[in-house]
Parts: C-alpha cells; structure tokens; sequence
C-alpha cells in the first residue's frame, strides 16, 4: 500500500496484516494517525487495534463496526512497511468517535 507510488493510507482505512509468521494469521486495524502526517511518508502510522473475535464492549473506548470492534485504547505506532493490506474504510461517524477516544486515552481521560 505504500510502496513507491502508491497512496498514503488514510485516517480510517481499515487493513489487514500479512499473515504472522508465527500463526500464519491475519490481523485487522484501522488507520488514527492524521491524513497530514500520513501524508508526509514518515516511517511509522498510528493504528488501533479491532477485535473480531470475542466482544470486547466493556470498555468506553469500544465501538462497533461492521469489521468488528475498534478499540482505542489499544494503539501502536506500526512501521510503514509492515501495513499489509487495504481492506475497507469505517464511516466518517465512526472515524471521528475512534479519534476522539484515542485522544481521550493519550490525555488519561
């Protein structure tokens, strides 16, 4: 995805993982780090986890999506080069409400 001439992911996006050398299995995540900074090309973009398997509806920083449930209080800062694959993209509400718990998370709110 973002090999030499190819797009910048963008805030939202949801990707896959390559598969785990390990498991062999895949992982999804969407894209928090801002268009801008993803823009720019630095070397990492910050992702937040989603959970397809057990619910996690516990936490206030949960929210349902049809890729299952993204959870912001589970960031990482993960290398361009491991990024995998665009596999879809949330809606705009859903991409906004991410934001703001990430942020809320990051200021210990």
């Amino acid at each position: 995805m973002t090999a030499a001439g190819q797009a910048a992911p963008r805030q939202g996006d949801v990707l896959i993982s390559n598969p785990s050398l390990l498991t062999g299995e895949r992982e999804l995540y969407t894209v928090v780090s801002a268009d801008i900074y993803n823009a720019a090309h630095g070397p990492t973009v910050l992702v937040a986890e989603i959970e397809t398997g057990t619910r996690y509806r516990a936490t206030a920083y949960a929210t349902e999506t049809d890729y299952g449930v993204v959870l912001a209080d589970r960031v990482v800062w993960l290398p361009v080069d491991m990024l995998g694959e665009h596999f879809g993209r949330l809606t705009d509400a859903q991409r906004d409400r991410i934001v703001d718990q990430t942020v809320a998370v990051l200021r210990g709110h």
